[in-house]
């Protein structure tokens, strides 16, 4: 697991083969239908992201009524069993949010975008979860950082868990842990984080904890993504149904028994 600095405006990624097994996520959105989208603004800065962008990654480009999501994929598969979720989010605070340049040197970035005090929900944290399907592990391979107005910032924390994040327990499955982090911005240039061996979960929570920074937690983003998945070779009993598809089952094989009896 390593962390590498930038190198002239740019960050050097390590070179191994696991890295081309991956969808990436650029936060590349269209959505010509939509009248806050105008000129050449891809999508209309500081709003929210859709929460269905990254999942089940089948092509370069997919799309969702008149929305069209696009991603960047490193040449020998996608992620058609992988969902990802943005997070914290609340309907009336929003949650994480897109725009287009100036962190660091990257293009298209996310951000946490909840993090004015007068709301109340003062979100200073970022996760992003790499959720995988019944039989599957998601595999994350690493992701890059920018400081806004490209400048360099240091926050708490950059951590993986290959298990779902709790907030109550951050020491808990985590995987990958970088203290007091330096995000690069000026230059401009980013900070990138690769690992040798992918991280692996059925589910992956990667956590930007800027709570040092404070309301202004917003000038750190992420950018580029990348995920795989993988068979999980030990994937344990299947999910058992809630109570209430449980009973929709049950209705269901209810009414194949009594038409075999009238038949």
């Amino acid at each position: 697991m390593t962390r590498l600095l930038p190198i002239l405006g740019a960050v050097a990624l390590l070179a191994y083969p696991g890295l081309t097994q991956a969808s990436i996520l650029t936060f590349d959105i269209f959505d010509p239908s939509d009248a806050r989208y105008s000129g050449s603004e891809d999508f209309p800065e500081g709003y929210a992201v859709y929460q269905e962008y990254g999942d089940r990654v089948t092509s370069s480009s997919q799309l969702l009524g008149t929305t069209t999501f696009e991603y960047g994929e490193g040449g020998e598969g996608y992620t058609p069993n992988v969902v990802v979720e943005y997070g914290p989010f609340s309907i009336f605070t929003g949650g994480p949010s897109l725009w287009r340049y100036d962190y660091g040197d990257l293009v298209r970035v996310l951000y946490q975008g909840s993090t004015a005090a007068e709301t109340g929900n003062n979100y200073d944290f970022l996760v992003i979860n790499l959720r995988a399907d019944y039989g599957y592990d998601a595999l994350l391979y690493g992701f890059d950082l920018g400081g806004w107005f490209q400048s360099d910032y240091e926050i708490n924390s950059v951590s993986v868990y290959d298990a779902q994040f709790n907030e109550g327990f951050p020491e808990l499955n985590r995987a990958f842990h970088d203290p007091n982090a330096t995000v690069f911005g000026a230059g401009p240039t980013h900070t990138s984080y690769t690992f040798n061996a992918p991280i692996r979960g059925k589910v992956i929570s990667i956590l930007i904890d800027a709570k040092n920074l404070g309301n202004t937690s917003e000038l750190i983003g992420i950018d580029n993504i990348r995920f795989g998945q993988d068979i999980d070779p030990d994937p344990g009993p299947a999910p058992v149904p809630e109570p209430a598809s449980a009973l929709l089952m049950a209705a269901g094989l209810g009414a194949v028994v009594l038409r075999a009896r009238r038949r």
